[in-house]
Parts: structure tokens; C-alpha cells; sequence
């Protein structure tokens, strides 16, 4: 299985990856683009060290602040979209997670200082309607959109402002899908937060440390935590994707790595290198050393959360 917006299907053919890389290349920045060995846009620590805004001189500690601020424009744009309507929750959360991926992975490819973050945000939240097929129009993002600006006390967009984002939004659309390769057959973590809860579960009953704080058996704890359990994943796979975990990491490994946040969060006995070796245990595809990683990076976010709070981001 691919990435956290990787396909079932197979690499893109080489002159594929050669347009998107010719693209990349014309901004004049680092060439991140996917080649040979990196069909699934997915990269290693060290490369992400190097991505364009890196090189145009941005610190890493302000393309973190102002990746997070876009993705959650992002999130907050799609919660308007669909009017924080409870009955539409999965449906938002996929769109979420697609949005926030889709401007993750547009700025491995372009510099936050060649176009506007939460502009990219907007785009990103158009195309993830569409993937998840609950295409909105143009207009319908933007009266979402101007609900926002209105929330945060700021003015409604005049039309000729609306219709220059409109141009922006379907060229960076454009620009998204060559990134992708028009490939929307997309597997998420969500996909794979159940059956990994499962089998965690069932290995937390093994577990010496677990089983000597349990009160009741350890087989009755660990059914008594499933469901909790399950809420919490989910949310930190949401959270994830406003960091560079899904960059890093296969969607699988995504899930696991906020598994194993929320298994700590409910459970303060179980450290964080026992869990991942128990995940390990479940599923020899998850390497302990790669589940960190993916804990690295959620913990991340939520470093960057704290200095993002005293950074408003521009409006498109």
C-alpha cells in the first residue's frame, strides 16, 4: 500500500515524473520532485531538511508555524463547508486530512514565499471535496470562506478580490493534480486505525507493565478501552497531517504512530518505545524505529501548535 495520498496502482511512467520534475524545476528552487526511488511522494528526515522554502532562506521553525496556521485554515475552512454538520463528520475528516495533505505536498514543491499559504489552503480544500466525490463549486468555497473572514471580524471579499482567488485556486488545483499525478485512489490512516486498535489490544494483555496496573483483568480493560481508544487515534491522525508525518511515512505507519500517542495518552504506564515494539509485534510492517518517527512528528505539531498561537497568518 502507498502513502497517506500514495496509490493502489503502479509509479507513474518515467516521462510523467520528468514533466512534474521540469515543472518544479522552472520555480527556480531545490527540485523536490518524486524520481525513480521516490514514486510514492514520500521523503526521509534528512530531505526534508532541504524543501524549497528551506532553501529561500525560510527556518524551519517559521515553515512549521506557517504550514500548521494553513492546514488548520484549511480545516477550519472545511468545517464551514460543511456547517459542522455531525452526520457529515467522516466525510469532513476525510476532506480535512486530504486538504491538509495536499498543501503538505504542495510545498515540497514550491516556497511558502511563492505563493500564499492559506491561498494554497483554499485550493487544497477545493480538490479534497472532489476526491472524496463531494465536489463543491467555486462559489460555495468562497461564501464559506467569506463566513470565516466575518467570524474573525474581518471584511467580506469584494468581488474583484473573489475573482482573483478564484484564478489562483484553480492554477494551484492544476498545479496539485500534476504534483499527484491525477491519481485519486487514496488510502488514509483512518483506514487502518480499527484493526490496528485491535491488534494492539490484544497485545497490551500480554504486556507485563499492563497487566500489573490493571484493576480488573487485563482482558477486561483493554475491551473497556477500545472505543476510547479508537476516538483518540483518529483525532491525532487528524492532527498529524498539519506536520510532516504524512511526508515521511506510509499511511499505515501513520495510524500506528497515533495509536501509540493515544495508547500513552489514556494509559500513562505504557512508554512510547514499548508501544511501538508492541506494534512491531502485531504487524511486522511497522517497524519500531518508523512508528517513532511518526510519533516524532505528531509531538511536533503540537510544539509548533504552541508557537502558532502567537503568529496570526495573512487572509487570502
Amino acid at each position: 500500500q502507498g502513502g497517506a495520498a500514495s496509490s493502489r496502482s503502479a509509479p507513474a511512467p518515467a516521462a510523467a515524473v520528468r514533466r512534474v520534475g521540469r515543472w518544479v524545476a522552472g520555480g527556480g528552487h531545490a527540485a523536490m520532485a518524486p524520481g525513480p526511488g521516490n514514486p510514492d511522494l514520500r521523503w526521509s528526515v534528512e530531505e526534508i531538511k532541504n524543501t524549497p522554502s528551506r532553501g529561500d532562506g525560510v527556518p524551519d521553525r517559521d515553515e512549521r508555524v506557517e504550514r500548521f496556521a494553513a492546514c488548520n485554515f484549511a480545516r477550519n475552512l472545511t468545517r464551514a463547508i460543511f456547517n459542522n454538520d455531525r452526520q457529515q463528520e467522516d466525510n469532513s475528516n476525510r476532506v480535512q486530512i486530504l486538504a491538509c495533505y495536499y498543501l503538505q505536498l504542495f510545498f515540497m514543491f514550491r516556497s511558502l514565499r511563492q505563493e500564499e499559504a492559506e491561498t494554497v489552503a483554499v485550493a487544497a480544500t477545493f480538490l479534497a471535496c472532489k476526491v472524496v466525490d463531494l465536489p463543491r463549486k467555486i462559489r460555495g468555497i468562497l461564501r464559506s470562506l467569506n463566513q470565516l473572514r466575518v467570524q474573525a471580524g474581518e471584511p467580506e471579499l469584494v468581488e474583484d478580490d473573489q475573482q482573483r482567488l478564484s484564478a489562483s485556486v484553480l492554477r494551484i488545483e492544476f498545479q496539485l493534480l500534476r504534483i499527484i499525478r491525477f491519481e485519486f485512489d487514496l488510502v488514509l490512516p483512518l483506514d487502518f486505525v480499527a484493526t490496528l486498535t485491535e491488534a494492539l489490544l490484544v497485545q497490551l494483555t500480554r504486556c507485563e507493565v499492563f497487566k500489573n496496573a490493571c484493576k480488573n483483568t487485563p482482558q477486561q480493560e483493554a475491551s473497556e478501552l477500545r472505543n476510547q481508544l479508537l476516538r483518540v487515534s483518529e483525532n491525532f491522525v487528524l492532527d498529524s497531517f498539519m506536520g510532516f508525518a504524512p511526508l515521511l511515512a506510509q499511511p499505515r505507519v501513520i495510524a500506528a504512530g497515533a495509536l501509540a500517542i493515544a495508547t500513552r495518552y489514556i494509559r500513562r504506564e505504557m512508554a512510547i518505545p514499548e508501544l511501538c515494539g508492541l506494534l512491531n509485534n502485531a504487524d511486522a510492517s511497522l517497524p519500531a524505529e518508523k512508528v517513532r518517527h511518526v510519533v516524532d512528528e505528531i509531538l511536533n505539531v503540537f510544539r509548533t501548535k504552541s508557537l502558532a498561537g502567537s503568529a496570526p497568518a495573512a487572509r487570502p
